[in-house]
């Protein structure tokens, strides 16, 4: 075909030997172009791989009037080049819409993991004073501040194919940052904890009722304790796993699969003094294992564990009994359904997020308390059995109340109230700083000598 538009001629391929369907694609092409025209854009098509090329030399040429940074003809083409240009190619840059800048957005973030990147294994760079130097190609999704000062290149990239008419202004998306669910484990602050215990322990001391009056669907009646031995000793064991499990900052499947002969030194040393009782555990899971040296409290719930055994077994626990064991000696799988109900009772199901505590929140608890009071992360990783990257992740929630001290450091023996002095310390005070001033003056007064002399006369005898 061959047309004129703005007094200029130009001719055309249709790339077809079917007469109509040429037609059809004339037809086509002359629309198209009458309305670049009318909209002032170039009537001529511009690959993306030029229009990039052309901006890159306006960047080198700016840069050497001091028109912009010196290190944007440095850095920015080699951006270009590898990014933009690999992803948009000679594809005319007017065809380009901001859903396109949005698929390049997805392909860029991936680029060095699952995309094109992958197949690179060294990166040449150049430094602003010259130098030259490769480093490996990096294997990790493009960071969001990357992303950004990226897109500030393709934005001057369209804006000024657009001042030059090669194509409309189009809407480059923003960059934006998705925010990252809140994944920390649901846990206690210390008056929580305190307040989880207390609910226990009353529930543990709530008087022996009659009865009480059940009524099934099926129409049958019948009557129970409302507190019998058996529920009584099954809050005592749900206290014990409590205490246990926030001294110890065990999983409950490790604590599922602890044994007797699992707590070392215990044996020995529970009938001494409190303060030569220890314990230490050999802990298992469903794949990781280690040795953990819990809180004192720990070795309390642990009493409590051993006097209810002997008392409903008949015999102190072997070394091949589960330490929360039921009436029989058998092991108790799961806590689940009374903890549930002692967090209802207290009013702690949930915490502030809306998210269920479970028995994991008194492993969030310990590992809380621990940071709290300064303790090494590192060993805090260690006795837990889990990395330091988890701790941050999941469990590092501490009350800046908790951790005031170590917020003000140098500031830990200053008075929180003032200290007022008794009218005798006062006049005592006032009658040496009398005498000093005596002194300095070089006078002799007798009278305050003399007082001095009694008061001081007075406390030695």
């Amino acid at each position: 075909m061959r047309y004129s538009i703005g007094g200029k001629q130009y001719k055309k391929t249709l790339g077809t030997a079917d007469e109509e369907q040429a037609l059809q694609r004339a037809y086509e092409i002359w629309h198209e172009q009458s309305f670049r025209n009318k909209q002032g854009l170039s009537l001529d098509s511009h690959p993306f791989s030029e229009v990039a090329e052309e901006f890159i030399e306006k960047v080198v040429a700016e840069a050497e009037r001091d028109e912009r940074s010196k290190y944007h003809p440095i850095y920015w083409p080699p951006i270009i080049r590898r990014f933009p240009v690999g992803y948009f190619g000679d594809r005319p840059i007017e065809t380009i819409t901001t859903a396109d800048i949005e698929r390049y957005l997805e392909w860029r973030k991936t680029y060095w993991t699952t995309g094109p990147g992958l197949q690179v294994q060294k990166i040449r760079c150049e430094r602003e004073d010259g130098r030259i130097f490769i480093r490996p190609a990096p294997r990790k999704v493009a960071a969001l501040s990357t992303i950004k000062g990226e897109m500030v290149i393709i934005r001057e990239i369209f804006e000024q194919a657009a001042k030059w008419g090669y194509c409309k202004p189009i809407v480059i998306p923003a960059v934006k940052a998705r925010k990252k669910p809140d994944t920390r484990r649901p846990g206690f602050s210390p008056e929580e904890y305190e307040r989880l215990l207390n609910k226990s322990l009353e529930r543990i001391s709530e008087p022996q009722q009659s009865v009480k009056l059940i009524k099934a669907k099926d129409g049958r009646v019948w009557t129970q304790s409302t507190l019998t031995d058996r529920v009584r000793s099954d809050r005592v064991r749900l206290h014990a796993y409590i205490e246990f499990m926030a001294s110890s900052g065990l999983r409950p499947t490790e604590a599922k699969n602890l044994k007797w002969g699992n707590i070392l030194r215990y044996r020995e040393t529970k009938d001494l003094a409190l303060f030569k009782q220890d314990a230490r555990l050999q802990v298992h899971g469903k794949s990781k294992h280690g040795d953990a040296v819990p809180l004192h409290g720990a070795i309390q719930a642990l009493h409590m564990l051993w006097n209810v055994f002997v008392s409903e077994v008949g015999r102190e626990p072997n070394d091949d009994d589960p330490v929360f064991a039921d009436a029989k000696g058998e092991a108790i799988l799961s806590f689940k359904r009374g903890l549930s109900g002692l967090l209802k009772a207290a009013d702690l199901e949930r915490d502030h997020r809306g998210v269920k505590r479970t028995s994991y929140s008194l492993r969030h608890f310990y590992i809380s308390q621990m940071l709290a009071n300064n303790v090494s992360v590192h060993h805090i990783a260690r006795n837990t059995r889990t990395s330091i990257t988890m701790i941050d992740k999941h469990y590092a929630q501490v009350n800046t109340e908790q951790i005031k001290d170590f917020l003000r450091p140098g500031e830990e023996d200053l008075p929180t109230e003032p200290m007022l002095l008794d009218d005798e310390t006062y006049g005592e005070i006032a009658l040496l700083e009398k005498r000093l001033a005596e002194l300095k003056a070089g006078e002799t007064s007798e009278r305050t000598a003399e007082k001095l002399s009694r008061a001081y006369g007075a406390q030695r005898r």
